[in-house]
């Protein structure tokens, strides 16, 4: 589990996260890794972060994986128009990229289209 920990000047910062307390010099948190996957880039010199490795591509080839984090994967599947119903978890994501990406999926993916063209007309 990754640990951030303020090491600035002042004795507190505020958390970039409203929902968390402030930072106090010299304490370390614990933080989950999507919490982390989706501040890391906001933190400078002033905090010492420790445990914590991006979610990356790992295959680099440009297609959702396994390192790739739920947000990511659905803006990816957006591209192709597909929205899946309610809420999908990181799993299902992948299973739908695993659909478009295969050489059967054509048929498929215009169905996962359609249907998700039928939620938008049928919320209108």
């Amino acid at each position: 589990m990754p640990s951030i920990m303020y090491i600035g000047r002042s004795w507190s910062t505020k958390n970039i996260d409203a929902t968390h307390p402030d930072f106090i010099r010299g304490e370390s948190r614990d933080v989950t890794q999507a919490w982390m996957d989706r501040y890391h880039g906001r933190f400078g010199d002033d905090y010492l972060i420790e445990g914590y490795e991006p979610s990356v591509d790992l295959l680099n080839d440009g297609i959702p994986d396994e390192g790739w984090s739920r947000g990511d994967i659905s803006k990816w599947l957006a591209q192709y128009d597909i929205k899946p119903k309610g809420y999908a978890t990181k799993s299902t994501l992948l299973n739908l990229v695993a659909t478009v990406m295969s050489p059967d999926g054509v048929e498929e993916t215009e169905a996962l289209v359609e249907e998700s063209q039928e939620e938008i007309e049928g919320d209108e």
